[in-house]
């Protein structure tokens, strides 16, 4: 059969959700296209060939996307049976099935699409498949462990018109790769909680490896572990680091952690430094403990400063992700996130985009049902594919999009996070009331210092500059030359 795997929008790298499946698909005899319509424009004859035609949909833009997507497919091969797979198919599986799709397929999505597509391939009526729901019957989602194929990688874009990673120095091609899927983790606001549960799906140590490898070989000289966290399976993770440098030595890395897990695996820290890590992303979320406790994060606002000392003794940048946009965020809440970047010396650690993320509610949202969340949600708008909310200060959400507009230019015009940054907390403090906040601000320019300088000016946030009191630039901080965000 011939299949058509489609990917709108996966962050900037070469999209591991049709690589994946495809080296599947393509074992299991189907002759398999890709095309990641992030880089390129959609082939309307693969789509009239395609019997089988999947959308990859691993987060919230994605979705939005794929269902423009749909439609345009739809309208091309009318015959063709439409799939959405990946984390947001089946938390909206009632808003695509039917016009948009034929069937979705949440969780472990690789095995069900082969078996989807061997079914369709022997024609008559469709069985009913684990881990894929049809208007005709529901198959749940599947969560069962399965072996890992080595990507097909060639049947992607080349690494070059993807995100690099920025050293300061220069810039080098970046590779994609997971070691775990799922997290045993369930933070509330999370779209991986209502899907895996609290479970863990580990990719195979010589699975990983091999990735790797033809990744290096294809031009890679730095790697992105995508794993919701990287220290859920620590022993597992640190053994493919070890590997990693000892093969690949001029090879460096970044990875997602937890706060809750910097601290519960300090020791291990100075290993990722040892071998390449040249920063480290972190859903910190937010640096108020009544806010993190409504999103059920696990760790608290002292926790992220000692997770910050942490990571400066390995001298290992920490990146941190926030929602700062929350019916439960004040305006001092959101001035107060700002002082403590600020303060923190991570301006440059924080890229912009995450000054302005409002919480986004998709369908089977963990928070959905929470006292927290309860007051404030309104009702599922199936357009957006989330449910609607307002903030009870309307100045707060009349901020929101005030810094998103505002970021978006700054990113269109490659600004400074540091400009970007001033310009937020100028908006920020107009909307508290006019005027600087009378709080004084001490910054203490060095990366990671935590103390009181006589020489530095104590300034209002919107007067933040480049140059401290010695004359030094903020440290440039290595990053991914594409933003990453749902």
């Amino acid at each position: 059969m011939r299949i058509l795997l489609l990917s709108t929008y996966e962050l900037g790298h070469q999209p591991l959700g049709l690589a994946r499946p495809a080296a599947d698909l393509t074992a299991a005899g189907h002759d398999v296209a890709c095309q990641d319509l992030a880089i390129d424009h959609l082939d309307d004859a693969l789509v009239r060939a395609a019997g089988l035609v999947g959308i990859s949909v691993p987060m919230h833009t994605a979705t939005r996307l794929g269902a423009r997507l749909a439609e345009r497919v739809r309208a091309l091969n009318p015959a063709a049976h439409v799939a959405f797979y990946g984390l947001y198919a089946g938390l909206h599986a009632d808003v695509l099935l039917g016009h948009l799709a034929d069937s979705v397929v949440g969780g472990e999505f690789e095995g069900p699409l082969v078996a989807l597509a061997d079914a369709l391939a022997a024609g008559g009526t469709l069985p009913a498949i684990g881990g894929i729901q049809m208007a005709a019957h529901d198959g749940g989602v599947f969560l069962g462990r399965q072996a890992f194929s080595l990507p097909r990688r060639d049947l992607l874009p080349p690494l070059e018109r993807y995100a690099h990673v920025d050293t300061g120095e220069r810039r080098k091609p970046a590779g994609y790769v997971e070691a775990s899927r799922g997290c045993a983790h369930r933070c509330l606001h999370c779209p991986i909680t209502p899907v895996y549960g609290g479970r863990l799906r580990i990719v195979g140590q010589d699975a990983v490896l091999d990735d790797i490898s033809q990744l290096v070989e294809i031009g890679a000289e730095h790697i992105t572990f995508g794993d919701p966290d990287f220290f859920n399976g620590i022993r597992h993770s640190l053994r493919i680091v070890e590997a990693l440098h000892a093969a690949h030595p001029h090879v460096t890395f970044d990875a997602t952690i937890k706060v809750e897990h910097i601290l519960e695996h300090r020791q291990h820290v100075p290993t990722l430094a040892q071998h390449g890590c040249l920063f480290v992303v972190s859903a910190v979320e937010a640096v108020q403990d009544h806010i993190l406790a409504n999103f059920n994060k696990g760790h608290s606002a002292a926790d992220v400063v000692e997770a910050l000392r942490i990571m400066a003794a390995s001298d290992i940048p920490l990146r941190p992700t926030f929602v700062p946009f929350t019916p439960w965020t004040a305006a001092d809440d959101y001035l107060g996130l700002l002082r403590f970047v600020a303060q923190h010396g991570l301006i440059r650690h924080v890229d912009p985009i995450q000054l302005a993320i409002r919480l986004l509610v998709p369908r089977g949202s963990s928070l959905v049902g929470t006292p927290a969340m309860a007051p404030h949600l309104g009702p599922f708008d199936p357009d957006t594919f989330s449910y609607r909310w307002a903030h009870p200060n309307p100045r707060m959400d009349a901020l929101q999009e005030t810094v998103a507009a505002r970021v978006e230019g700054a990113i269109r015009g490659d600004e400074d996070a540091v400009e970007t940054f001033g310009a937020i907390a100028a908006l920020a403090e107009a909307a508290v009331g006019g005027g600087p906040h009378p709080q004084p601000l001490s910054l203490p320019w060095e990366r990671g210092a935590e103390v009181e300088s006589a020489s530095v000016a104590r300034l209002p946030l919107s007067r933040v500059r480049e140059r401290g009191p010695g004359g030094e630039g903020l440290p440039f901080i290595p990053r991914l030359t594409e933003s990453w965000f749902c």
